[in-house]
């Protein structure tokens, strides 16, 4: 293993092949029940960003190679099949054409089993993609509405999914077979979903196989790069001022997934049940430019020659996104799981990878800046020892949840279909036996059925629902939730507790909480399961009201105006006497009013249609009366500008009256003090 001089002047982070698997920073899971607990303490919140969106600068650069999530779930639908999902080309928008996004025809496209937790995959499915041009003289991606055969499909997608065993041995799965086309409009690709349907193909041996657009099925704010801010939480954490509403970054766009149901005994090796399953993609390592003498001599424009090397891969979620710095980013995404071990115990860069794992990066700000307490800190200076050259020395619950799989610590209460059930000691939640350590999502396969909670948690085990994250992933688990309170300890004690000192704080259950709870579009009850494409004529690159978003703390957004707003309001806007707030009707969905204090306190109000105007968002998707959003105290003081703003839409189109009343005022007082 080459190795850089430790000459500290000149001494970069390592570029190379030489980087662990870093399970890392990106916490944890967290199992244990007292989430469920509410708390109000105030802090400001991590870096995060979505699982593996262009997480490393050389990827962010290949966008048709990138890996943005990686699924592994016992299906639905039959608990003797797992489903495997790997998804790539992030930010796809609906209506990218007229060269609409498709599998690149020079890349391989890999979701990788190890079943018998040595860290080599010991069974590999490979997409290889082609593209056919029906009509080279028109520039049109279709040419009428597309038919399940094809039919007025110009630039059609194959593809071949093949297999590999652990020596190397190759199986065609399906050979050519058509993958559907992006969903463009109504007009293209009329009933898209019913179309979908018939890009599913069986698979020899049982099982299926779905490749092509899907919906992405990650949600992230990603707002919260604008130095750390958690809309949806009060001020500090959220913002004072403007939009506070947490928004789905990637709602409304789409990616490439290759949805894969398999029996698990295909699978599973002896009495093993823990699978392993991490993705890739490759490219061949030669890429050469012909220009126009390629054309001449029929060689194409390009040609691609050589063996395939990994580009990207993707395990955890969030792995490669926030924890490496810009020097390993790149190195990652080439290193095999077999070599993380030995990465992690080299001389030069072990140190630097085990202290990414065993006192993370998060929880060392979070500490540092906040005030939250590490396990491990035995000092007093925000970060949790570790013996250098010996694993698992530090944070034991990070490294267990990222390159081991987990064995309890402690008692542990999962609900189940029969009611509650504590887990002893030394339970075996997923670790395999004789277990290498390296980066991978692991599945115990046993585990499902009456053993899953009767309602999913979005939480997965942290929840109590032993069938979700960390012990596989399904599509509803809400990872960035659930990785943010682990890394704050919410873990530690359930998979360590070598620390007894150290105690969670519930507080932080409502804090490091990013205001998102569920996917923009639902989710299909049956394989593939992802949800549909987005379509170009439909979408929509914000949260559509009614998403499965949760109503934010922080609205209505009450805030104080910019510097630039004058102290008073302009004459002309009329106002009502004391702190009598005038409701209205609402025509064509939306109306707003500002509002300001006297020397007393007490508010004057201007009408929506003058000069005070202001405009919100809120959506009421339930029928009936006396819909209620709550909105907690707020401090205001005299003789300061404040705008109150919103807007409400009604699902039957007729107009609504609202109101605004002090908390523990009735509604017929209309008022706010």
């Amino acid at each position: 293993m080459s190795t850089q001089s430790t000459d500290q002047r000149a001494k970069p982070i390592p570029t190379i092949r030489q980087w662990i698997v870093r399970g890392v920073l990106v916490l944890a899971f967290v199992l244990s029940p007292l989430l469920l607990a509410t708390a109000s303490m105030v802090i400001e919140p991590v870096n995060v960003e979505a699982s593996s969106h262009r997480e490393a600068p050389l990827i962010s650069m290949d966008q048709f190679a990138d890996n943005t999530d990686t699924y592994a779930f016992i299906s639905p639908t039959n608990p003797d099949n797992i489903v495997l999902v790997a998804s790539w080309i992030p930010f796809e928008g609906p209506e990218g054409g007229p060269n609409y996004w498709q599998f690149d025809p020079n890349a391989h496209y890999a979701i990788y089993v190890d079943s018998n937790g040595d860290a080599a995959p010991d069974h590999t499915f490979v997409l290889e993609a082609t593209e056919e041009i029906q009509n080279p003289f028109t520039f049109l991606y279709n040419t009428g509405p597309i038919g399940a055969d094809g039919t007025n499909w110009n630039r059609q997608q194959r593809y071949t999914l093949f297999a590999l065993d652990g020596a190397g041995n190759r199986t065609d799965l399906l050979t050519n077979v058509l993958a559907p086309p992006v969903n463009i409009g109504s007009k293209s690709t009329p009933d898209y979903m019913s179309l979908d349907d018939n890009f599913i193909y069986d698979l020899p041996g049982g099982g299926k196989a779905f490749a092509g657009q899907t919906d992405d099925a990650f949600w992230v704010d990603l707002q919260i790069f604008d130095l750390l801010t958690l809309r949806g939480q009060a001020p500090p954490i959220g913002y004072s001022m403007g939009n506070n509403t947490p928004i789905d970054s990637l709602s409304g766009f789409n990616n490439h997934s290759l949805v894969l149901e398999i029996p698990i005994a295909q699978l599973t090796q002896g009495d093993e049940p823990v699978l392993g399953v991490w993705a890739g993609a490759a490219r061949k390592s030669m890429r050469v430019l012909n220009g126009l003498d390629g054309v001449v001599s029929g060689e194409g424009l390009e040609t691609h020659s050589g063996d395939y090397v990994q580009v990207s891969r993707l395990g955890m979620p969030l792995v490669n996104e926030v924890v490496l710095p810009y020097a390993l980013k790149d190195a990652f995404n080439t290193l095999k799981p077999a070599q993380d071990l030995t990465i992690y115990t080299d001389p030069t860069f072990g140190p630097i990878l085990q202290k990414a794992v065993e006192d993370p990066e998060v929880g060392r700000l979070l500490c540092t800046l906040y005030g939250v307490p590490l396990p491990g800190d035995t000092n007093g200076d925000c970060s949790t020892e570790f013996t250098e050259g010996t694993p698992r020395s530090g944070r034991g619950d990070i490294f267990d949840i990222f390159l081991t799989g987990m064995v309890l610590a402690s008692e542990f209460t999962i609900q189940t279909a029969n009611g509650p059930m504590t887990l002893p000691a030394g339970f075996n939640v997923n670790q395999p036996a004789g277990v290498q350590p390296a980066e991978m999502i692991r599945i115990n396969t046993a585990i499902k059925g009456e053993l899953c909670a009767p309602t999913p948690s979005r939480l997965g085990v942290l929840g109590g629902d032993a069938c979700g994250f960390p012990n596989g992933r399904r599509l509803m688990d809400d990872v960035i939730d659930i990785e943010l309170l682990a890394v704050a300890g919410a873990a530690y004690n359930v998979l360590d507790g070598r620390d007894g000192t150290f105690t969670f704080d519930a507080a932080l259950i409502d804090v490091l909480d990013d205001g998102l709870y569920g996917n923009d579009v639902p989710f299909q009850d049956d394989f593939p399961y992802m949800a549909t494409a987005q379509s170009g004529q439909e979408h929509i690159h914000q949260n559509p009201a009614g998403a499965t978003t949760a109503t934010p703390t922080s609205t209505p957004d009450v805030s104080p105006t910019p510097t630039f707003v004058p102290t008073m309001p302009p004459t002309t806007c009329p106002t009502e006497p004391g702190n009598l707030l005038r409701n209205g009707n609402f025509e064509d969905g939306q109306t707003g009013w500002n509002f300001y204090t006297s020397s007393s306190g007490a508010f004057m109000v201007a009408d929506g249609d003058e000069a005070c105007d202001g405009s919100a968002h809120i959506r009421i998707d339930d029928s009936g009366d006396n819909i209620q959003l709550y909105q907690r105290n707020i401090q205001l003081e005299a003789n300061t500008h404040y705008r109150l703003s919103f807007s409400a839409y009604s699902a039957t189109e007729s107009d609504l009256a609202v109101v605004l009343h002090d908390d523990d005022a009735p509604y017929t007082k209309y008022g706010l003090r």
